[in-house]
Order: structure tokens, then sequence, then C-alpha cells
């Protein structure tokens, strides 16, 4: 089966396009003839039906079916095929656009995920050399002073705290 022109052929010349085929027409010019000839003529019209088709467009000018045109003339071989292919395509499609969806999303949680590992990593660190420090100026403290054991009240604690080496 073939849907466009066999050689030679010209059937939209001889019978008019498919959209304006009278009641009464000539069994030669079948509309699924002359709509495969409009639509499937040449390599650029049969890719840009075929594009149409993948978008589920599969009017004429006029408002008709082709794909019913087509199965009406064709029979089941086209409806076999058109179903086929239109299902492939469907799912293809939906498959590659879903792939595409996961796997951005899967590769921004590994992307947050370190950066979240890198900031709790540097907060530990930062929280290791506050506290060093603090104890060190503690130590600094206590050697100035010369006791065994330092006690300080509030307003030491604050000074210290307010230190600019430990911030």
């Amino acid at each position: 089966y073939c849907l466009g022109p066999t050689p030679g052929q010209n059937l939209v010349e001889k019978c008019g396009l498919g959209d304006d085929l009278p009641d009464d027409h000539d069994p030669a010019c079948a509309a699924y003839l002359l709509y495969g000839e409009e639509f499937f003529g040449t390599v650029a019209k049969s890719m840009f039906t075929s594009f149409r088709f993948m978008l589920g467009d599969y009017s004429t000018r006029g408002g008709k079916s082709v794909a019913v045109a087509f199965s009406r003339g064709y029979g089941w071989p086209f409806d076999l095929a058109f179903v086929t292919s239109m299902i492939v395509v469907t799912f293809g499609c939906f498959n590659i656009i879903t792939a595409i969806f996961v796997d951005s999303t899967i590769s921004g949680l590994k992307r947050n995920d370190l950066k979240r590992k890198f900031e709790r990593q540097y907060e530990r660190s930062w929280v290791r050399e506050k506290l060093k420090a603090i104890v060190a100026r503690m130590k600094q403290l206590k050697e100035e002073l010369d006791e065994d054991a330092i006690e300080i009240d509030q307003e030491d604690f604050i000074r210290i705290m307010e230190d600019h080496e430990i911030q």
C-alpha cells in the first residue's frame, strides 16, 4: 500500500481537492486517493503530514479527518499501521520526556545533598575552631590570674565572648 500517488497519477488536477468532492463523484476520484496525493504527494509533504499526525492533527483544510478517509479506503492494514505507529510515537515521546524530568530531578537532589554535606562539615569545623579559641582564651586568663580554678561571672563571660580573638 502507498498513501501517496502512484507515478504519473495526478488526481488532484482531474478531480479537485478531497474536501471539494461532490456527493456523486467519480469512483476513480475516491477521497482517500485525493488526500493521499494532497498530503503525501512529495517527501516533504509526507514528512509534514506525519509530523502533524504525531501531534494529533488529522484534519484537512476543510476539517475532515484524513485518518478516517484512509481507514475507509485502505481498510485494516492502514488501521493497524496507524494505531501501531501512534502508540509507538506517543509512548516513546512520553518516555523521553519522563526520563528527562527524572534525570534532572535526581541530579538536582544530588547537588543539594552534596551542598548540605559541605555546609554541615563547614559548620562543625567552625564550631570546633571557636570552641578551641574559647578554651585557649580561658587558659590564657587562668595563667594571667595564676589561680587553680577560674570562676567567672556573667560580665566576665560577656567580655570574653565579645573579645576580638574569640569572634
